[in-house]
């Protein structure tokens, strides 16, 4: 973030600014401990454009984005049919296609929020993104055009083409953009303007946060305290008071305020509140004190009250619904597809050793609930240990001889699609321990955070497994590590996630490694 912008001589804002604070004393703003700018800067000389807002931005790459989907319908089209020396008397039906397709990715990549200023840096953001919301969209084409049974009407040959061809024109997009952005001027004119409103400690504690954020310029720090203007903090200059800045904000282009002082300062806070609303900027309160205590996520209301959001339900609205759908969907074709294999395996335990096929455990589920987990029987039934306290470790003696080939393969987890299909588990999700069970010395639950993974419904395959941690949980280490990546996975939980662990479970079922 560059630090060494052009400032505003507090002298010479003295000077053209009659209403400034410091006017009335100039005596007392030259003791003022300020950096002295070089002479012949003026605020002006950073001003952006009004047609340039980020906003501005946002809608123009969108509409940039749609108008790049049908250019990649029409290439295709003509580079398609010249090739096979065809013509076609009838486009309609594909230049509507190319409408709605454009009309599904742009709503769906704005509700994910790819137009906002602070996304917009970010080009491995955008990459996954627009890879993920171009799948969806192709999704729903294929899906309208099998229910309305219309797809033979479409060339196969300029489907394909312009599939293929539309994400890589949307990548370059964004590739050119991402480097006109890595531009002093770009990052200069583009990114979000700020001025802090405090020098004292909430203000450096906001500094060090917003400086490592792309996309964010801090413009000026300034104070409402006159007789306690420090020279600079964190490397800023500060530029003089509040006064100061009403005229500051009127010569450069600063985009948002932010106040940065005790919560507990009312009084303090009321008084600048109404100063800032002279300013036709967008003013906000900072809540960096709460944060350290509190990881705030947003103001909601509760009928006409305001409240701040602190923990999210995971996994609500919509989020839920995919959830949901992913379960079943997946859920039953897999159980379908591994039918005959349950069937084997059930055979061949009821041939290695007198017992039951399955062996059933009480685990932790949702909301911290007891659940009633399937599995393939792997032990002697009279050396089996259904409360999970005695750990399985390497060669031990409980496990069957078939017992082991399925634990290596990770097969007896498999009657744990019906656990899916009847709710009480996902697919992928923290996995289940049960209720005895220990780390090290200590019961699994009486971890720090451990209960919080229940949060959502355990799973079959988890973000822990797929990094390695699978297997016996014996230091405490080992327990902190997978609670933490199963925390990860709640707060970072996307289809898209889902699908990778899904994925990557898959590649590793073959390995033996922590699989006794």
């Amino acid at each position: 973030m560059p630090a060494a912008i052009p400032e505003l001589s507090l002298e010479s804002a003295v000077a053209r600014n009659p209403y400034s604070e410091a006017a009335s004393d100039s005596s007392a703003a030259r003791d003022t401990p300020l950096a002295i700018p070089q002479k012949g800067h003026r605020a002006s000389e950073f001003r952006r454009p009004v047609w340039l807002s980020p906003e501005l931005v946002g809608f123009v790459l969108g509409a940039l984005d749609w108008g790049l989907v049908l250019a990649a319908a029409a290439a295709a089209f003509a580079v398609y049919f010249g090739v096979m020396e065809q013509t076609v008397a009838w486009p309609e039906r594909h230049i509507l296609t190319a409408f709605l397709a454009a009309t599904v990715f742009v709503g769906m990549f704005e509700r994910l929020g790819g137009y906002q200023s602070e996304q917009l840096s970010g080009l491995s953001w955008q990459v996954t993104r627009v890879l993920m919301t171009w799948g969806f969209t192709v999704a729903v084409l294929l899906a309208a055009a099998f229910l309305s049974k219309t797809s033979e009407i479409y060339s196969r040959g300029w489907a394909v083409v312009w599939i293929i061809g539309t994400p890589m024109l949307l990548l370059i997009r964004r590739c050119l953009f991402h480097t006109a952005m890595a531009t002093r001027a770009g990052n200069s004119y583009l990114a979000r303007n700020i001025a802090i409103v405090g020098s004292g400690a909430e203000g450096q504690r906001l500094i060090e946060r917003l400086r490592e954020e792309p996309g964010v310029i801090i413009r000026g720090v300034f104070d409402d305290r006159k007789s306690r203007l420090p020279g600079t903090i964190c490397g800023f200059s500060v530029r003089g008071t509040t006064d100061d800045l009403l005229y500051f904000a009127r010569q450069a282009t600063i985009d948002e305020v932010i106040m940065a002082l005790p919560l507990d300062a009312e009084q303090r806070l009321r008084s600048l509140c109404d100063k800032m609303r002279a300013l036709a900027i967008d003013v906000r309160l900072s809540l960096e004190p709460l944060a350290e205590t509190f990881k705030v996520r947003g103001l909601g209301y509760v009928g006409s009250v305001p409240v701040l959001e602190v923990v999210d339900r995971p996994l609500k609205k919509w989020r839920g619904v995919l959830k949901w759908i992913e379960d079943r969907l997946l859920g039953s074709l897999l159980l379908v597809f591994v039918a005959p294999l349950l069937a084997a395996i059930a055979i061949l335990i009821k041939l290695d050793s007198p017992g039951p096929v399955f062996f059933t455990q009480r685990r932790f589920g949702f909301n911290n609930e007891v659940i009633r987990v399937l599995k393939f029987r792997t032990m002697h039934v009279d050396r089996s240990d259904p409360s999970g306290a005695q750990r399985t470790v390497r060669n031990d003696p409980r496990v069957t001889r078939l017992g082991r080939i399925l634990r290596w393969l990770s097969f007896d987890e498999l009657p744990q699609l019906i656990n899916v299909m009847r709710g009480d588990m996902s697919l992928v999700g923290p996995r289940p321990h049960a209720v005895a069970m220990k780390a090290g010395d200590r019961l699994y639950c009486d971890i720090e955070q451990y209960l919080h993974r229940h949060r959502v419904k355990p799973g079959i395959t988890g973000w822990a497994q797929v990094n390695g941690l699978r297997g016996e949980v014996d230091t405490l280490e080992k327990a902190h590590a997978r609670v933490a990546h199963d925390l990860y996975y709640i707060e970072h939980w996307s289809l898209w996630l889902d699908l990778k662990i899904l994925l990557k479970t898959a590649g590793i079922l073959a390995s033996s490694e922590n699989a006794y």
